[in-house]
């Protein structure tokens, strides 16, 4: 099972990694752009955004395969990949250029992000489902903290905004794989009875329009750093709240606390480049 999960894990992270290019590149084609639902009913007549959704909806049925299969942390180091390759088609296909400061800001958040995820101690992989009331806190909390950092204008910090979606998108992905696990196909009728995958349905269709808007501040790959990020440790963080895995034990504390340590780092010099790039073009 945990091989399975950790294949379908990485099928998640590459095909995330192909939609965000290819969402970046149909946001770059558009000559004027528009807010909210007007942006996402132009992006609808673009053939090759809709194949950046169906990427994206592949990778969601493998996350929830995987969340279902495997321990989070496993699935959430798995499902990082893909950020240099990010990098590549944004230099060569999407004409973006990238500072020496922002290729170590990107690198660190990747190995940070993978330090913190391998490191957490692993448990059961599927766990009792949480009730109604405790999906509502969820997606509220998300909401609420989603909606203040969106007013920002810096592709960096709306990236983290979509990032914080995907924390609680993650947690009714993985709702929905541990019962289907637990219970076959017929699991999705009770499924449809609770709010979870209603309240997923509007966070995701929320963090979509907001990562076009991230994607006309910042590069492709600095969007998907910051958002894949926040996604994987808040991820983490929420499986040891509500499914109680413990975090890193013994010698594996170094590792998570370093894994820690160059997330923030990162996280500052990309917060940094975009602080200077503003500078320059005021």
């Amino acid at each position: 099972m945990l091989i399975a999960g950790s294949l379908l894990a990485l099928v998640c992270g590459l095909a995330n990694s192909a939609a965000a290019a290819l969402e970046k590149h149909e946001m770059l084609q558009l000559r004027t752009g528009g807010r909210g639902l007007r942006l996402l009913a132009k992006l609808l007549r673009r053939p090759l955004w809709l194949l950046a959704i169906a990427l994206s909806v592949l990778a969601w049925v493998a996350e929830a395969a995987a969340l279902g299969l495997a321990p989070v942390p496993a699935v959430t180091t798995l499902r990082s990949a893909g950020r240099g390759g990010l990098i590549v088609a944004g230099h060569r296909w999407l004409g973006e250029r990238f500072g020496r400061l922002e290729l170590a800001g990107v690198a660190m958040l990747a190995a940070g992000g993978v330090l913190t995820a391998s490191s957490v101690a692993t448990s059961d992989a599927a766990a009792p489902p949480l009730s109604g009331i405790t999906e509502l806190l969820v997606a509220s909390g998300a909401a609420l903290l989603a909606g203040i950092l969106a007013r920002s204008l810096s592709g960096l910090v709306v990236g983290s905004a979509v990032g914080v979606l995907f924390v609680a998108t993650g947690v009714f992905t993985k709702e929905i794989g541990d019962r289907v696990v637990r219970g076959g196909v017929a699991a999705i009728t009770v499924l449809l009875g609770t709010p979870g995958p209603w309240l997923m349905i509007a966070l995701s269709v929320w963090a979509i329009i907001l990562l076009q808007h991230a994607f006309t501040r910042a590069n492709a790959a600095t969007v998907a750093a910051a958002s894949t990020t926040v996604s994987a440790n808040g991820l983490i963080f929420a499986s040891v709240v509500l499914y109680h895995e413990p975090l890193a034990v013994g010698a594996t504390v170094i590792p998570f606390a370093i894994g820690i340590v160059l997330s923030a780092v990162g996280a500052i010099a990309l917060a940094g480049r975009g602080f200077a790039d503003r500078i320059k073009t005021e």
